[in-house]
């Protein structure tokens, strides 16, 4: 006599091998254009041809791709467009600004005793002295496309374009602007 477990598998199979086989001929003309439908999709490539050709794509695992430089500084890292010094500066800045953390000046947090972690009061303030003192010590114009770049990733040429009046130009502007204030920053900091 067969077991409880060999009987379920034998009625499964048989419940499969009923409902393999289609009923009407609508029914295998649909299987049929599912299946067809599966196929193209797992043919099709993940990127499209243009966005390819604009991104650092790299492949992970069977279908999963990841555009290595996401953020302009990223793809200015890899292609060597920065100096040591000044890849030492910006993560200087970033650093900063995670140490002086997002300000709400509209609500307040009544259960954050200030100060407190993860706050840390002093080492706050002192990164916020910090990035005031680079702030006021240069051009205006400069440090906000710096700060929109480095800080809020923002597309160089939509950053650069209060400085220059094309998509190519302001891209330049942007990365040039950037290095110019990465550099004044490593110089102050002596990196």
């Amino acid at each position: 006599m067969a077991s409880k477990a060999e009987r379920i598998a034998a009625r499964a199979a048989s419940l499969a091998a009923k409902m393999d086989k289609p009923r009407t001929e609508t029914e295998a003309l649909s299987r049929e254009l599912r299946a067809k439908a599966a196929n193209e999709e797992r043919d099709r490539p993940l990127v499209n041809e243009f966005a390819e050709q604009h991104g650092d794509y790299v492949g992970e695992g069977n279908r999963t791709k990841r555009n290595r430089g996401g953020t302009p500084i990223a793809r200015w890292k890899a292609d060597g467009l920065l100096s040591d010094t000044q890849c030492l500066a910006i993560d200087y800045c970033i650093r900063l600004w995670e140490r002086a953390g997002r300000f709400s000046n509209l609500t307040q947090d009544l259960m954050k005793i200030t100060g407190l972690p993860p706050s840390s009061g002093w080492s706050q303030q002192e990164a916020l002295d910090e990035l005031a003192h680079f702030k006021a010590d240069m051009p205006r114009a400069y440090w906000e496309v710096y700060e929109n770049v480095c800080r809020f990733d923002m597309p160089a040429g939509t950053a650069g374009s209060l400085l220059a009046n094309n998509n190519r130009s302001a891209i330049d502007a942007a990365r040039i602007c950037v290095c110019f204030v990465a550099d004044l920053i490593a110089m102050w900091k002596r990196f």
